[in-house]
């Protein structure tokens, strides 16, 4: 029986485990730093923020959370209960997701190309450094492909 992993619902649907907090570089897209917690924890209790980070591109889950000084954040608006979003940060929105779209492609690699959409473990500890593994393995991947751009573009040019 998993004693730390924990309920949380999305929707209708019923999810069991824990999640994965991921910081990624924007201009390499590479994780650099992972934090695992349960599933019941909100994203926003995660800080991943360094003092030396100029912007902070983050989802709806983190709104209405601060970052640290210095930081530029860039975190996308959410509506609440009768207010919607107006054009303006409808389009802020839209300009964040596509900058966001490479924070998405780790979980993407890690669950289809590795098929690590499930870790068997069931401790906090062991799934913690279970991820940071996938987490590892997807960087070389990635450096892999960073490689392969950069050769491709030596030939090209």
């Amino acid at each position: 029986m998993d004693k730390d992993g924990t309920f949380s619902t999305k929707g209708q649907v019923v999810h069991f485990g824990y999640k994965d907090h991921i910081k990624v570089d924007v201009e390499h897209h590479l994780i650099r730093k992972i934090e695992t917690t349960t599933a019941k924890d909100h994203d926003n209790t995660v800080d991943l923020f360094d003092k030396k980070d100029k912007v902070g591109y983050r989802d709806k889950g983190y709104f209405g959370t601060s970052l640290p000084k210095g930081v530029v954040d860039k975190t996308m608006q959410r509506a609440v209960r009768g207010h919607k979003l107006n054009g303006g940060q409808q389009k802020r929105n839209l300009s964040i997701s596509r900058i966001r779209s490479a924070v998405e492609r780790p979980f993407g690699v890690i669950k289809r190309v590795f098929h690590g959409e499930r870790t068997y473990v069931k401790t906090l500890e062991r799934v913690s450094i279970k991820e940071m593994f996938k987490a590892f393995a997807y960087n070389l991947y990635y450096l892999f492909t960073l490689e392969r751009k950069r050769l491709a573009n030596a030939i090209d040019g």
